[in-house]
C-alpha cells in the first residue's frame, strides 16, 4: 500500500470511495455526479490538502481531504469552481430542490467566539469497506497532518457527529485531538469540533 496525492482525473475514484464509506450522509445523497465535481474542485483548488491510499494495482482504496486554512475555504472552493457547481445546482433544482436549501444553510459551519478559523481542517477520511481494519484511516490521518505541517499549519480541526459516535471520537482522541466545542448544523444535527496542535 502507498500514500500519495490524487490527481483531478481520479475524482471519480474518490467519489466511489465516498459513496461506499459514507452511504447514509447528506453529500452522498446528492449523487455521484455532485461528488465527482466536489472532489475534482477540491483537488484543483489552492489551499486544499488531499491524500489517497492506493493498493498494489494503484487503485484508490481510501482518501483524506481538507484544507490548510479553514476560514472562508468553502466560499473560495465554490467561487474558484463556479461553473461546475452552478451546473450541479441546476440539476439539483430539478431533482433535489430541498438539498439546495440545506447546502446553503450549512455553507458556513456555526462557530463559537473562540473559533477564528485560522487552522487547517480535515473534512473527511473515507476507506472502502473491504479495506477497513488495516490501519489505513490512521495512516491517512498521519499523512494528512504531515501535508498540513509542510504548509506551515500549527493546528488542525475536524468535525464529527456528537451522538452515537463514540468509536470515532475515541479514534481521534487517541490520535491527539480533543473536543474544541459542539454546535448544530441544519437541521439540528449536533456535532463536535475537535482540534489538535501540530507543533
Amino acid at each position: 500500500m502507498k500514500f500519495r496525492m490524487p490527481t483531478s482525473g481520479e475524482s471519480k475514484a474518490l467519489a466511489v470511495v465516498h459513496q461506499q464509506a459514507f452511504n447514509d450522509f447528506f453529500l452522498t445523497d446528492l449523487g455521484p455526479s455532485f461528488l465527482k465535481t466536489y472532489y475534482k474542485s477540491v483537488i484543483q483548488t489552492k489551499g486544499s490538502i488531499a491524500v489517497c491510499a492506493v493498493n498494489e494495482e494503484d487503485k484508490i482504496i481510501g482518501f483524506a481531504t481538507g484544507c490548510d486554512y479553514a476560514k472562508g475555504y468553502n466560499k473560495r472552493l465554490v467561487i474558484n469552481n463556479l461553473l461546475r457547481f452552478s451546473l450541479q445546482a441546476v440539476k439539483l433544482v430539478f431533482t433535489r430542490p430541498k438539498a439546495i436549501f440545506r447546502l446553503l444553510k450549512n455553507f458556513e459551519k456555526k462557530s463559537n467566539a473562540n473559533d477564528d478559523g485560522s487552522y487547517a481542517e480535515l473534512f473527511s477520511i473515507g476507506v472502502l469497506p473491504e479495506a477497513k481494519g488495516l490501519g489505513i484511516g490512521r495512516k491517512l490521518l498521519e499523512e494528512f497532518e504531515k501535508e498540513a505541517q509542510v504548509k506551515g499549519c500549527k493546528k488542525i480541526t475536524l468535525t464529527t457527529d456528537f451522538y452515537s459516535n463514540d468509536q470515532v471520537v475515541e479514534f481521534y482522541k487517541k490520535n491527539g485531538y480533543h473536543i474544541f466545542y459542539d454546535f448544530y448544523t441544519f437541521p439540528r444535527r449536533r456535532m463536535y469540533k475537535m482540534i489538535k496542535d501540530l507543533v
